[in-house]
């Protein structure tokens, strides 16, 4: 048998579209499932995994739904059915070693069916979504592909012929190659990283790589890496980039401007590799400038520097760094594993050096303050005479991390 496809289709409206994309994948030297998450409609064929079996496994029964939805129930209803039904199907069949990779079709409605099923599958494993409306709600935190369909997947016509097509050679060679990402030989470091810091995550990745390690990179929103923590991808961690601690502890009822999505941050932030035992380093890497909303009376007059065209980054003051520094030696506490909190002395990112804009010793003195006044005696302080980006820090945090694996509380690999 040969490598397991899964489309997911809802058969009454996408039936045609589905089959056709069914014989090309097959055509191409690949088996398929299909699942049909439809509702009220007759399916255009039979599916291998029928919406009777959707619906039941979602905890309804499809003539339930049915009769909901003729007495006013809103869609939202069966979709969240048949939803959770989908997405427990396509888990199901990935562990049982039943499916591959998965490609599904769909408008709003299918799409949020699909990219939700998609979800529960690992980093690695081949996910391609057909849409006619992508939006960043459907990748979550997951490496979903989106295909814009460009006109309305309705009915077989040239154009929709040759996305398709293009669609099926896209999910078979992915399939071919594809797989679940897996931890290596080499103990792997997830980094938090953002503009203002590159420079020290570049260096620390160069000096990790030369003594053995995996660097893994993951831009400002984080939720993927406390996801990989959990999926015990990560064996340890670097944080160069904790500004979510802002909108969480400091101003939760504010709008704060977020360059990489719209996702919440988890309230758990700064606690998974803790809570798992990893080596962990913190510090205040880019705590030091926000995008605050210029037009709040709350900062007025701080001092800005223009990131990019219409976007600030606005000096946090001396009580919010007290504060976050706070927060950081509670979590710090938390850990179960060899933790650290490293602070360069001259200057948490880019913009904030003698001379630039957001330049506050006071604020930063502040910071350390709080840190040193409530960690407890397990958490190492590493105090640092330079900026967050000269060579001489990120050495010294190399190396701390180097040890923190040599100790008896590093995880085994």
């Amino acid at each position: 048998m040969g490598r397991i496809i899964g489309i997911i289709a809802t058969l009454d409206t996408k039936g045609d579209e589905a089959l056709f994309l069914k014989e090309q994948i097959k055509n191409k030297g690949c088996d398929t499932v299909v699942i049909d998450p439809g509702v009220m409609g007759k399916p255009y064929f039979k599916a291998d995994i029928t919406r009777e079996e959707v619906a039941e496994t979602g905890g309804k029964n499809l003539k339930q739904l049915i009769d909901a939805a003729r007495e006013g129930a809103s869609r939202g209803n069966s979709t969240a059915v048949m939803s959770k039904g989908l997405a427990a199907i396509v888990k199901n069949l990935y562990a049982s070693g039943n499916l591959d990779g998965v490609i599904a079709l769909g408008g709003g409605t299918g799409a949020i069916l699909g990219t939700t099923a998609m979800k529960e599958l690992p980093i690695g494993v081949p996910k391609l979504q057909v849409c006619t409306h992508p939006s960043r709600q459907h990748f979550g935190i997951k490496d979903i592909m989106i295909m814009q369909s460009v006109v309305d997947l309705v009915g077989i016509n040239s154009v929709i012929k040759r996305l398709l097509t293009n669609a099926a050679s896209a999910v078979v060679a992915m399939v071919e190659i594809g797989e679940e990402v897996k931890i290596g030989a080499k103990p792997t470091v997830g980094i938090t990283c953002w503009g203002v810091v590159t420079p020290a995550a570049m260096s620390i990745v160069s000096s990790l790589e030369k003594k053995g390690y995996e660097p893994v990179l993951v831009h400002e929103v984080t939720a993927p890496l406390e996801d990989m923590i959990e999926k015990r991808l990560i064996n340890s961690v670097v944080d160069l980039c904790a500004q979510e601690l802002v909108a969480l502890h400091l101003h939760p009822t504010l709008e704060i401007c977020r360059f990489s999505g719209e996702e919440t941050p988890r309230e758990d932030r700064l606690e998974s590799a803790g809570r798992k035992g990893l080596p962990w380093i913190l510090t205040p890497g880019t705590l030091d400038g926000v995008f605050f909303p210029l037009d709040n009376p709350l900062f007025k007059g701080r001092k800005k520097t223009e990131h990019s065209p219409g976007h600030y980054l606005v000096r946090t003051s001396k009580e919010e760094m007290k504060k976050l520094g706070e927060v950081i030696a509670e979590k710090a506490n938390e850990a179960k594993g060899p933790v650290a909190v490293a602070i360069p002395l001259r200057g948490f990112s880019a913009n904030n050096k003698e001379g630039l804009a957001l330049y506050d010793l006071e604020a930063d003195a502040a910071f350390t303050k709080a840190v040193e006044a409530n960690v407890q005696k397990h958490v190492k302080i590493l105090k640092v005479n330079s900026h967050i980006n000269d060579k001489k820090f990120t050495e010294k945090v190399v190396d701390l991390l180097d040890k923190m694996f040599e100790g008896k509380h590093a995880p085994k690999l």
